[in-house]
């Protein structure tokens, strides 16, 4: 059961996303070189990229979802005790509730920082900070929203600059 279910986490769908929403990017960027002469093929693959990374988000979003949303009155409690050992295991809750613990909790992440860099996990948690408190969102679920918030970033991005090729008419 466990590694049929740990395939399916958020962090590796996440990894995949960013990988594949980088190199669109960067295949992007190479086609609005001035002095490229990309070809059709290269803007269909970083397309691809794009496509890609546009599922790999859905799907990482879909297991957040599940593993964090709330829990059916009708599961098990063997199930309960899986996803919250598992939620444990992969640390994906945020320990501290204290800003600036909390801030030191996010440096100091595996998988933060394998997205991004410090500059970046504290504009995220500025950003969220106050709106994670808000409602039935939960302070100890950051780190997922801090995540798909810098996805989010990358896919706008991506798709900025396709609409920008498509309108230089640069294929």
């Amino acid at each position: 059961m466990k590694t049929k279910d740990t395939e399916q986490l958020v962090y590796p769908k996440a990894l995949k996303c960013f990988r594949s929403l980088k190199e669109a990017i960067e295949a992007f960027e190479n086609i609005l070189k001035k002095d490229s002469q990309q070809s059709q093929t290269d803007f269909y693959r970083a397309k691809r990229f794009l496509r890609e990374g546009e599922d790999f988000f859905r799907e990482s979003i879909k297991n957040a979802r599940r593993l964090l949303g709330p829990i059916p009155e009708y599961v098990t409690p063997d199930y309960k005790n899986w996803r919250e050992s598992l939620l444990a295991e992969y640390s994906m809750l945020a320990k501290t509730e204290e800003e600036q613990a909390l801030l030191e909790e996010l440096l100091q992440d595996e998988f933060l920082n394998k997205l991004m860099d410090k500059e970046e996990i504290r504009k995220f948690l500025r950003l969220n900070y106050a709106s994670q408190q808000e409602g039935k969102r939960k302070l100890s679920h950051i780190k997922i929203r801090i995540i798909f918030d810098k996805l989010d970033e990358l896919l706008a991005e991506a798709k900025n600059l396709q609409k920008r090729i498509l309108s230089e008419k640069k294929v």
